[in-house]
């Protein structure tokens, strides 16, 4: 999944619930920020990173929460593929649809996902071994790694696209 396999984390690393929250949702009042600065004629355009638009983005981030929404929900992970070819994917099946459509999802997915954030136990939330989905490392890695992590991945590159105009 996006982020988590760019940030070394030991099972010994662990996160509250409030602070991980507070991360989320600061990375995401963020994201919103730079969202609103976007105008929705120009968000089917490429290269807001590399050939995607900020449309293909916006799908590519409701997904990968959808994602560990699911996780959290079903206790696994559902995925077939490396994440090159999962991206393709979601790319392909999200290309035609329209911006209002994708933030719509996203965001009600995201809203989803901070719901189940709060539901789960604390515990829970840095044992390596809860949910086999995964891998062995804690929950709330592939949280932040979708999210809190996963917004920066996206949001320099859209900042230079921007400027780029």
């Amino acid at each position: 999944m996006p982020g988590a396999r760019s940030r070394e984390v030991t099972v010994l690393d662990s996160i509250t619930k409030a602070e991980l929250l507070e991360k989320v949702r600061a990375a995401r009042a963020e994201w919103e920020a730079l969202l609103a600065e976007i105008d929705p004629e120009r968000s089917s355009e490429p290269g807001a990173m590399g050939d995607w638009s900020i449309k293909d983005i916006v799908a590519h981030i409701g997904f990968w929460e959808r994602t560990v929404l699911d996780g959290l929900r079903t206790g696994e992970r559902g995925l077939q593929g490396e994440l090159d070819e999962i991206n393709e994917r979601v790319f392909l099946a999200n290309r035609d649809r329209p911006l209002d459509e994708l933030l719509a999802e996203e965001r009600e997915t995201y809203q989803q996902l901070l719901a189940a954030i709060e539901a789960l136990p604390e515990d829970e939330l840095s044992a390596p071994d809860r949910f086999a989905w995964t891998g062995g490392r804690p929950v709330w890695v592939l949280v932040a790694g979708n999210t809190c992590w996963h917004y920066p991945e996206h949001r320099e590159s859209i900042r230079a696209w921007l400027a780029g105009r």
